[in-house]
């Protein structure tokens, strides 16, 4: 179902109001009784797929970088942990080399 969504301020208290256009409401502030201003109107269908279109928005706006294994190309890939990378260095001391790797490949167990 496609409905109106509009957006009021009112001027002397600076709160805003949002109200659909199927229900009925009145454009009087509640609290000083001052006559709001439009400040918003848009077309939405539904707040579920509002909240898809949302999600799916933020997820192309910031895509998660693929990485591969120089190895066996293998996208099964995990971020070695900070924690790993210390516990690493407390056991094996400056012989420890994960401190210095930041991908770990759960196909060919490599670091890199």
């Amino acid at each position: 179902m496609i409905y109106e969504r509009v957006c009021y301020m009112c001027p002397k208290c600076n709160q805003m109001h949002f109200f659909d256009k199927t229900e009925e409401f009145s454009i009087m502030c509640t609290e000083c009784n001052v006559e709001m201003v439009c400040i918003e109107s848009k077309f939405v269908s539904s707040e579920q797929e509002e909240k898809e279109n949302a999600k799916w928005e933020r997820a192309l706006a910031n895509p998660a970088p693929l990485v591969n294994c120089p190895y066996c190309n293998s996208a099964n890939v995990t971020k070695i942990s900070t924690a790993s990378k210390v516990v690493d260095t407390a056991v094996w001391g400056i012989l420890g080399t994960k401190r210095f790797k930041q991908w770990h490949c759960n196909s060919c167990s490599s670091d890199f």
